[in-house]
């Protein structure tokens, strides 16, 4: 089985990012590709009304993961991602945050059922819902992004009752096959 590791974003005004920050070219965190590490911050904002919560994952169009999570992930023996820390200024009292880092998970994956690949780009989904995912594909890779969806990071069952343990918090795991889109 496979889930969906995405922010909870049914927390009351979720902590969310609302920008793309300077320097950070979305498509190529989102391609899949290795991208040259540097262990230099992030400057990045809080929307405003964000709630006070502060989970394991901060949703936006890059979503940033906790020091703590991202230990976890490497504990279990994930070598597929990459981090960079944020400075993460709150604009409610233009406090900055520490102990999140901006993730590239490395190697998009084609795997989801009865997807057309070789459809007319128009012909295809703009987004998925109700999926499954070929385990045969994945190559046993415990997180990955879908070629068919990049913003949508998969995790296996094993890393997800792993997390769970260890007592992930924000976040929604959601199986593939129930995922719909609101």
């Amino acid at each position: 089985m496979y889930w969906i590791l995405k922010e909870n974003d049914k927390i009351k005004n979720y902590p969310s990012t609302s920008d793309i920050p300077e320097g950070i070219d979305i498509l190529e965190w989102l391609s899949g590709k290795s991208i040259p590490s540097s262990r230099e911050p992030v400057n990045m904002t809080l929307k405003s009304g964000s709630s006070d919560f502060r989970g394991h994952i901060i949703g936006g169009m890059l979503p940033l993961y906790r020091d703590e999570l991202i230990l976890w992930i490497k504990e279990f023996g994930v070598d597929n991602i990459q981090y960079r820390p944020v400075h993460l200024l709150d604009p409610q009292d233009q406090e900055l945050e520490y102990g999140y880092y901006l993730i590239n998970i490395v190697g998009l994956i084609k795997c989801v059922k009865g997807y057309d690949h070789n459809a007319k780009p128009l012909d295809r989904p703009t987004f998925l819902e109700r999926f499954t995912i070929d385990p045969e594909k994945t190559g046993g890779a415990a997180i990955f992004r879908l070629a068919e969806s990049p913003r949508l990071v998969i995790i296996n069952d094993e890393l997800k009752n792993y997390l769970v343990d260890k007592g992930l918090s924000g976040a929604i795991l959601c199986e593939t096959d129930e995922y719909t889109i609101l």
